[in-house]
């Protein structure tokens, strides 16, 4: 049998409440532990480089098991801002043998320009608790025309938004912008296409439009402000339609029409509503809440909208032609719709007309519904119990208790927590392994009680020598690898970097010139519980 690594290392580990700057692992020296304990990241928390939209930004994350115990990690938890994960790993199903180190990526990839500040929790089945890794990176956004919002919400973006968008504005007039429009915007090969009827002609002049029964649509009614400039010349709610389309519309609302007393092309009216082709939807949606951001809502005409037209921004989302309008008309006039760009500008703005803001979320996750503790020969063993901050608000945990006097919180008590959004702490329990328990851990936040349960969970039979024996050598290899006990062996699948797998039959020796040089990992299942190990390998 080949040699075997030096098992181990003596691991001080400081549990706080974790803000991603502090130190969550420190190494003092070769040794082994004292008590078994979950993963430890050898990398403490993580903070990314300022990342945009187009262009995730990756870091490696190693994981140290100090135990004589494989860790199983089974799942990864990750948690949303806005409703999109932007924290993601390369692996969420591994096992990490004693005494040894598994690496893998986490990549940060923003929706929004924002600061965020999450963690992960590596979940384990192995009964020693979890692993939370802190996360920072700063979102920001390819475009540099939007750096004035960077980590802005609610009426400080709506503020932030106006004013980039007033920032050297180019008014055409109205002459100028209906000659653009009717010329270069919305012609294409010589036709100009009414956005509610899709009828087309051919016209590229004020004159030509006349001539062929077209005019200019204003998406926000220009009776409401007077047809004043610059909202009566601002092309971005400027769009070419037939003249009876425009005439069925007037200054009526959008929405769904239900009883149609007109109908073209897909687009209703009736009821004193109007409802757009499904084609137009989306684009509607975003000039009228480009309108009211760079203006205002006059005459309230906008507010009893704001939910059908949230509606169909989300439905329909922006087409490469209307993302092509925006720059043409950034271009012309010299700023853009910021919800053609980033969308998701929508989602930190609660109301567009009125006041926004934040709904508060009292959330507090914890990382066990119920709390098995891994049972074996009598030892002391540390279960890590994990509680991050999921809500918008602070969350206050108070009055933790365990009502079994042989558990104990390791760093004592914490009787009171603070956790703000994105904040992680470790509630480390100890516990005996030689004993069974049924019991219960309590604790109180927002004003409820939450109980969980805590009862003998896996067994610790296999050890770090148990696995040893189907050990896969040598690592690297020159072409084949060798086996001392393949009979302990229920299945062997190697992996490539693709993810390309071959089942292997388990010999004393095994063949591997076949394969391209580079790294691989073996899947080993053994007999004896059926308990499945990953190993990474290097071919030669």
């Amino acid at each position: 049998m080949r040699p075997q690594v030096q098992t181990g290392f003596w691991i001080m580990k400081y549990f706080t409440i974790n803000k991603f700057w502090s130190v969550s692992a420190l190494l003092l020296g070769l040794g082994f532990g004292l008590s078994a304990q979950s993963l430890i990241s050898l990398d403490g928390d993580l903070t990314f480089s300022a990342t945009d939209e187009l262009q995730a930004s990756t870091q490696t994350l190693r994981l140290y098991n100090p135990n004589s115990y494989p860790i199983q990690i089974v799942g990864v938890d990750r948690f949303s801002i806005y409703g999109d994960k932007v924290f993601s790993v390369s692996d969420s199903v591994f096992t990490v043998l004693p005494a040894d180190t598994f690496s893998l990526s986490v990549s940060f990839l923003p929706e929004h320009n924002i600061l965020h500040q999450q963690a992960l929790v590596f979940i384990s089945s192995s009964g020693f608790g979890h692993t939370a890794v802190g996360l920072t990176g700063q979102g920001t956004y390819s475009k540099s025309y939007y750096s004035v919002t960077e980590n802005k919400s609610q009426e400080a973006l709506k503020t932030a938004l106006s004013s980039r968008l007033a920032l050297g504005y180019n008014d055409l007039g109205y002459t100028g912008a209906r000659d653009q429009m009717y010329a270069s915007i919305d012609n294409n090969g010589g036709q100009v296409e009414c956005v509610y009827t899709g009828r087309t002609a051919t016209f590229n002049t004020r004159a030509g439009a006349n001539t062929n029964s077209f005019n200019c649509e204003h998406t926000f009614p220009q009776g409401f402000f007077n047809s004043n400039v610059p909202m009566r010349s601002d092309i971005h709610h400027l769009f070419p339609t037939d003249v009876t389309a425009n005439s069925r519309r007037g200054n009526d609302p959008f929405g769904v029409v239900s009883t149609a007393s007109w109908s073209q092309g897909g687009s209703k009216s009736g009821g004193g509503k109007f409802e757009p082709r499904n084609v137009h939807k989306g684009a509607v949606a975003r000039a009228m809440m480009y309108f009211v951001i760079r203006y205002q809502d006059y005459s309230n005409h906008f507010s009893g909208q704001e939910s059908i037209l949230r509606q169909w921004h989300e439905q329909y989302p922006p087409t490469a032609d209307e993302r092509a309008r925006n720059v043409a008309i950034f271009n012309l006039q010299n700023n853009r719709n910021p919800f053609v760009d980033y969308p998701q500008f929508i989602e930190r703005i609660s109301d567009i007309d009125g006041t926004a803001q934040a709904t508060d979320v009292d959330a507090l996750y914890h990382s066990d519904d119920t709390i098995f503790l891994a049972q074996g020969n009598s030892g002391l063993r540390t279960f890590h119990f994990v509680l991050y901050g999921s809500g918008s608000t602070t969350a206050n945990a108070t009055n933790f208790s365990l009502s079994d006097p042989n558990l104990s919180f390791k760093q004592g008590n914490p009787n009171s927590l603070s956790l703000d959004q994105g904040d992680y702490f470790d509630l480390e329990i100890e516990f005996e392994t030689g004993q069974q328990y049924n019991a219960q851990l309590s604790y109180e936040v927002f004003g409820n009680t939450v109980v969980v349960p805590i009862v003998s969970g896996p067994g610790l039979s296999l050890t770090e020598a148990d696995i040893s024996l189907a050990d896969i050598y040598p690592n690297p290899s020159e072409g084949s690898v060798n086996i001392d006990h393949p009979e302990l062996i229920k299945s062997l699948h190697l992996i490539d970097a693709s993810g390309k797998e071959w089942v292997i039959e388990p010999h004393t020796q095994i063949d591997l010139s076949f394969l391209p040089k580079g790294l691989y990992t073996w899947r080993v299942e053994l007999k004896e519980q059926s308990f499945t190990y990953f190993q990474r390998i290097i071919l030669n």
